[in-house]
């Protein structure tokens, strides 16, 4: 019985140690753990937050001070290229396509013939102010020079053209340019020219149109003007000579026939030699021929010139020959001299024999120099005789000796000068034996600064 008995307490006390099915018990609880966390990361992005405001707020900053020296040196870039020489101010607008650019130049002279010059020792005078443009235009050339002259009080164009470059070799240009004829760009080194000029064959410029066509050695140019530069033959204020209508202000022989240059054709062929350490030379032909237009009879004479040339380069060494004939065959009124056609330029007219043969013959040495601001000088003697067809007119002559002194943008032109029935040279070209003025001698400096 008692161990019935101690058998049912056993079973009793186990009975109450089992758990109730009905009842669980509890788990670690998560809501406090998620908080914390929670909490911990929301003050990780608010530090987070700050720094980035900390960094944009910087950012801010140095971006202000970024804009701040780029306005600063921007100002301190146009201050400067206002500031500079003008050869740097070309090089900043070379970035436009354009370089501006001219020259400012002032003249003695002293003239053996005049009297006055001999009390006075000579004149001092402005000469020119110059102003030119030069540059491309996407793919078009622009070139243009305008004068002005105060002493004779004139002021004009000395060209003014547009060109197109169609291949390496071929260039196109229109407006007023050099006409391609003889020794380019020029027949001389002085700056008086050579006699050539004065009766228009030595550095012309007219209006029209030219080709020149380039492929080594060889060179050929091909032009068409319409007429002179000018449009109006009446006008003697131009740089280049041509054949004007009237002899206002006029040198011995001018004369008021009506004449006028139209439809010009010019030819020039050049071949290009190269010696080697020798140097190289230049030999071309060159012709032109055009109207004569006289506007008294309404009727075309004509004009024509060729020309031989060579031009070589040996060393510090040049020499320049050229052999040239023209004539001009006017349809004058009656009363007018055939044998004469009038020139004019610089605002003044001459008489010029109307047919004749032209011979040049010029040398140049140049000498590299380190004189202070002197680059270089060089020196030179131009000789010119044109024998005039009609044998009434004397033979015209023209020396030119001196030296062209260059000291960076100033190129100072010390010349001496003398002739014989040469025009400016105290006679005229188409005076005889008995009114001939014999040899007479002008001292010329010309003082420039080109910029």
């Amino acid at each position: 019985m008692v161990l019935r008995f101690l058998s049912i307490v056993f079973v009793f006390f186990l009975v109450l140690s089992m758990p109730d099915p009905s009842f669980s018990a509890p788990k670690d609880d998560p809501s406090g753990e998620t908080i914390e966390v929670l909490k911990a990361r929301i003050e990780n992005l608010e530090k987070s937050l700050s720094e980035t405001k900390e960094q944009l707020q910087s950012f801010v900053e140095m971006q202000k001070k970024v804009d701040q020296l780029a306005a600063d040196q921007k100002q301190l870039k146009r201050v400067a290229v206002e500031q500079a020489p003008a050869g740097e101010k070309e090089k900043e607008e070379d970035a436009d396509g354009i370089r501006i650019g001219g020259a400012v130049r002032v003249n003695y002279n002293f003239q053996d013939w005049q009297e006055n010059d001999k009390e006075r020792f000579g004149e001092f005078d402005f000469d020119t102010f110059r102003f030119n443009l030069d540059g491309e235009i996407k793919d078009f050339l622009l070139s243009a020079e305008y004068r002005f002259y105060p002493q004779d009080d004139w002021h004009a164009p000395h060209h003014a053209w547009v060109g197109y470059n169609f291949t390496e070799n071929l260039q196109g240009q229109i407006g007023i340019h050099q006409v391609p004829f003889g020794l380019q760009p020029y027949a001389s080194h002085n700056f008086w020219f050579s006699g050539a000029y004065y009766v228009g064959l030595e550095d012309d410029y007219d209006l029209g149109v030219k080709f020149l066509y380039n492929p080594e050695p060889w060179g050929l140019a091909l032009a068409f003007y319409k007429n002179e530069e000018l449009g109006n033959a009446g006008d003697a204020g131009r740089y280049s000579v041509d054949v004007i209508d009237n002899a206002d202000g006029g040198f011995a022989g001018a004369q008021s026939a009506g004449n006028e240059e139209s439809n010009q054709f010019n030819l020039r062929l050049t071949r290009n030699f190269n010696h080697g350490d020798l140097g190289t030379t230049e030999v071309g032909v060159s012709g032109q021929w055009g109207q004569l237009y006289n506007s008294k009879t309404e009727d075309n004479g004509d004009h024509w010139a060729a020309a031989v040339h060579m031009n070589g380069d040996y060393g510090r060494w040049n020499v320049q020959l050229m052999y040239a004939a023209y004539g001009y065959n006017p349809e004058n009124p009656d009363g007018f001299d055939d044998d004469i056609i009038t020139m004019g330029a610089y605002s003044y007219s001459w008489g010029a024999p109307a047919r004749g043969q032209i011979g040049i013959a010029n040398v140049a040495y140049s000498l590299p120099v380190n004189w202070g601001p002197v680059d270089s000088l060089t020196f030179y003697s131009d000789n010119t005789i044109i024998e005039p067809r009609d044998s009434r007119f004397d033979s015209i002559w023209q020396n030119v000796v001196g030296c062209l002194v260059a000291a960076g943008p100033f190129y100072t032109y010390v010349d001496i000068i003398s002739g014989e029935d040469m025009i400016f040279m105290g006679g005229d070209m188409v005076g005889d034996s008995d009114a001939s003025s014999g040899r007479n001698t002008r001292l010329n400096i010309n003082f420039g600064y080109y910029f």
